[in-house]
């Protein structure tokens, strides 16, 4: 295909594994001897076979086969040992094939196993020019792009120390930084985002996302099956060194969940396999394309979210709301010369300012705006996301019918949403913004990106994003109740 930037062809990878430490020495001496022999020989394959009872070859990968297309967002999944580092290895060159064939197009840009490709004895700013020199860089191209490099790793003076000196989250920072400052054609990702705060957990997230629009090809490894649905178009779910199904990430991701909650074998799975190669099929034949060619989703307009607002306002201000893309993992603001967000404080129940709480706890989140000039339709907007950058909420005084007051010049408001904090734990980050219309026109007054930073801590160990606080109940049945 032309199009195509990564092909991997029956690929395997074996790992030769010692019965003892004794048979790693004599057996690799029989083979040798055997290879003196005359070929063929019954002494030549007597050698071979006391050679071959020292070892077993363990397949981490068997007859492998896939194809990336360029601009692909590939999902890589499966339990502990499925191969997934290993094929990441592979198609970034750190590892070879024991036997098939990886191609890839472009500059390849991985961050495998953390620290991989760091020296530790080297500083930071030294593993910076080492590591771009293997992609290729020279000594002038990188000084060019060293100040963006340590800006965005953010690891101050340690950029100067030597990588042994590093916590785990630092060395990420730096590996990423590198890796999003060398313009890569394929960016390998393999559970290196788990690592590091918060707010450089989003801030990657985002970064990601940039790549993804800019047509950057995205192989990214994790457990974490939200991260891959929210990044992905598409996915892989491996299976001792094998493919077992491509397609859907929400699919896949069923799948994996099925594989690894029951501890069920591949097999388990035919059924249900059967059934997404049938849909897809169907699917393919209706819409005219192959069954896993990507389909673009059909945006939510503001039009659909208050059909009373005129149309052209509420798909200004809703692609206004989302338009902008967080990279820096800190408060982005903008706006604020005819208006201002002066103060936002998130409060508990008994109005005391907090940044922590339980599931389910009900906050008011608080904005003290004011403008310069009369502003008769002011409206005032909230966005709920997570780390992964997903936005779990978001609403305005427009879309939710519920008007602001007029404000006049040199006035200040107090505006609250209120609302309860049913979301599982973990981090979230508010976004607000203060807009109002001059006709049709969209006027932004100030917004301000990733404000503040909540922790949300659980009470149970119910799972997903939203905690919807079921009551579950139960009751006997009467014998003559049930159905036979």
């Amino acid at each position: 295909m032309s199009d195509s930037i990564i092909i991997a062809e029956n690929i395997s990878k074996a790992y030769r594994i010692w019965k003892s430490p004794a048979d790693r020495l004599k057996s690799p001496l029989l083979a040798g001897a055997a290879g003196m022999l005359p070929k063929n020989s019954q002494p030549q394959r007597a050698l071979h076979q006391r050679a071959a009872r020292g070892w077993r070859d363990f397949y981490a990968l068997r007859d492998l086969s896939l194809t990336v297309r360029r601009g692909e967002a590939v999902g890589i999944i499966g339990r502990n040992g499925s191969g997934k580092s290993t094929l990441l290895q592979i198609i970034a060159g750190t590892l070879q094939p024991t036997q098939g064939r990886i191609e890839t197009r472009g500059r390849v840009a991985a961050l495998l196993e953390l620290g991989a490709g760091f020296n530790p004895d080297f500083t930071g700013r030294e593993n910076v020019y080492l590591n771009a020199a293997i992609l290729g860089f020279t000594h002038k191209e990188v000084d060019a792009r060293f100040d963006a490099i340590a800006a965005y790793a953010e690891i101050g003076d340690f950029i100067d120390q030597p990588v042994k000196t590093y916590s785990s989250g630092m060395v990420v920072r730096l590996a990423f930084a590198v890796a999003v400052n060398v313009d890569p054609d394929i960016l390998i990702i393999d559970e290196a985002l788990g690592v590091g705060d918060a707010r450089f957990q989003l801030k990657c997230a985002r970064t990601i996302d940039r790549f993804i629009a800019k047509g950057v090809t995205l192989l990214f490894v994790s457990h974490d099956a939200s991260m891959v649905k929210r990044l992905c178009n598409h996915a892989v779910l491996l299976e001792h060194g094998c493919v077992v199904y491509a397609g859907k990430p929400n699919d896949v991701v069923n799948l994996y969940s099925k594989l690894t909650i029951e501890g069920n074998s591949v097999d388990s799975l035919k059924a249900d396999i059967a059934a997404l190669q049938s849909a897809q099929a169907i699917g393919a034949a209706q819409a005219g394309t192959s069954p896993l060619s990507p389909k673009a989703a059909t945006p939510v307009t503001g039009a659909q979210a208050n059909g009373e607002a005129p149309i052209k306002q509420a798909e200004e201000l809703l692609a206004e709301e989302r338009s902008h893309v967080q990279l820096s993992g800190q408060e982005f603001a903008y706006g604020g010369e005819m208006g201002r967000i002066r103060s936002i404080t998130v409060l508990d129940v008994a109005r005391k300012a907090r940044t922590w709480f339980t599931t389910g706890e009900r906050v008011v989140v608080r904005m003290v705006v004011e403008v310069d000039d009369d502003c008769p339709e002011p409206i005032f907007a909230l966005t709920v996301k997570n780390t992964a950058g997903t936005e779990i909420y978001g609403t305005n005084t427009l879309f939710s019918k519920q008007p602001a007051a007029p404000m006049r010049a040199g006035e200040q408001h107090e505006v609250d949403f209120t609302f309860d904090l049913d979301l599982m734990p973990g981090h979230y980050f508010f976004s607000f913004g203060f807009i109002h219309f001059v006709g049709e026109k969209l006027v932004v007054l100030q917004r301000r990106y990733d404000a503040i930073n909540i922790e949300i801590h659980g009470l149970d160990r119910t799972f997903g994003i939203a905690n919807l606080h079921a009551a579950i109940t139960s009751r006997a049945l009467r014998t003559s109740n049930i159905q036979h």
